[in-house]
């Protein structure tokens, strides 16, 4: 092995070594919140839900991304300011919490992704994950339209505006089109297969 490749591979390893406790940690907050809005949604017999982790892949992807090169950016102003810049150390604190928040946001987001989509038929709710704000809850009363796409979409549309939400299937997209006009009466318009 050459002096050039070792090196690369003790850098990769190095990398490895500083993302896996991130990722690690990452996960586990994720986690509670996840459980947290589990028991916010999830509570009533009259609820379903339809979790879909694969088509909320890009969700997941990018709030992972955005927790690590966030505290990545973190650590790299700190260790500037740290080292002689002390006029910068106010700074850096501010710039901590700045992260925290919108570390919390994007945990937030993943938290939904892990949820799915939730249907309360005695609350007359439907609430799905979006990047921003993490989950949206839309009273099932006020979509009008629902109209399938492109074999696994399906957009809602009311007096709320409209949203599209992606499935990773068919089978769950047309799991969510029966619960929503089970309770809707909302009309499905041509559909577009």
């Amino acid at each position: 092995m050459s002096k050039r490749s070792e090196k690369e591979a003790r850098e990769n390893a190095d990398l490895v070594a500083l993302l896996a406790p991130a990722l690690a940690a990452t996960a586990l907050l994720s986690y509670f919140q996840y459980r947290a809005l589990k028991k916010q949604f999830l509570s009533g017999a009259q609820v379903k839900r339809i979790d879909d982790l694969e088509a909320h892949t890009p969700i997941l992807a990018i709030s992972t991304l955005g927790i690590v090169f966030a505290l990545w950016g973190l650590y790299a102003f700190a260790a500037w300011a740290f080292r002689g810049h002390a006029a910068f150390i106010p700074v850096a604190a501010l710039a901590a919490y700045g992260v925290w928040l919108l570390i919390k946001r994007l945990l937030a987001a993943q938290a939904a992704c892990l949820l799915g989509v939730v249907i309360d038929q005695e609350a007359g709710t439907l609430a799905f994950p979006t990047f921003f704000p993490a989950l949206r809850t839309v009273p099932l009363e006020e979509i009008a339209r629902l109209t399938r796409e492109d074999g696994n979409k399906l957009h809602i549309a009311g007096e709320f505006g409209s949203y599209s939400l992606r499935f990773s299937d068919k089978r769950r997209r047309d799991e969510c089109i029966y619960l929503l006009k089970s309770r809707t009466g909302s009309k499905m318009l041509a559909e577009m297969e």
